[in-house]
């Protein structure tokens, strides 16, 4: 049984060329989530407690996954959790503007949105080794800019992501590591984050934890 589905891409392999190419695209989704899917449903197959818990539930509740499984329910599950957020939050370049409640939110946090992309794209650039870099909002509401090894994920230290970007070599093997995350705003989708940030908001036990 399949507790956790390999959704279609939310829009065609070559949508996000030049800054991320087909071809990358096509590996990250059919080898990296590909197979975090089918090994996390393999580990919730075998453990009748976690069957049907939300991935919030399982990332945000470690300490209640056994032992023995725990260390692999967080790689499976972040790289489930962080790729899902990654794929559904860009788009083709320069087509989406920043607007609406997110908007004034960063600017809250940060002073300016100019001041937000200054800061986010040093904290990726001064990230080492495999992982990722967030946008994420705290427990207060606030908004703030954090990084997480491997495929962790902010749930687990109470944060909630809402737009990340993938600082695995994967994703600039055959490019230019500096030019991806100098670009990478082009292709965010702000209609996209700017939903998960007005949903976020209205989840009053939005990480997990009981």
């Amino acid at each position: 049984m399949k507790y956790f589905e390999l959704e279609a891409l939310p829009y065609p392999d070559h949508t996000l060329e030049p800054i991320i190419s087909r071809e990358t695209l096509t590996f990250l989704y059919t080898q990296v989530y590909s197979h975090a899917i089918s090994s996390l449903n393999e580990l919730v197959e075998e453990c009748p407690d976690l069957r049907f818990g939300h991935i919030d539930c399982l990332l945000g509740g470690l300490s209640h996954v056994p032992q023995e499984i725990r260390q692999d329910i967080q790689r499976y599950g972040g790289a489930y959790k962080n790729v899902t957020l990654f794929l559904h939050t860009l788009t083709s370049p320069n087509t989406s503007t920043i607007n609406g409640p997110i908007k004034d939110a960063i600017n809250r946090s940060f002073g300016s949105f100019e001041t937000f992309q200054q800061q986010f794209t040093k904290e990726a650039h001064a990230h080492v080794g495999n992982g990722w870099t967030w946008l994420v909002i705290n427990p207060d509401n606030t908004l703030s800019i954090t990084s997480t090894k491997e495929q962790n994920n902010p749930i687990m230290d109470m944060q909630t992501a809402i737009l990340g970007i993938n600082m695995w070599d994967y994703m600039y093997s055959s490019s230019n590591r500096q030019n991806y995350i100098d670009t990478f705003f082009t292709i965010v989708n702000w209609k996209i984050v700017n939903h998960i940030y007005e949903e976020t908001l209205k989840s009053p036990n939005r990480f997990g934890h009981e």
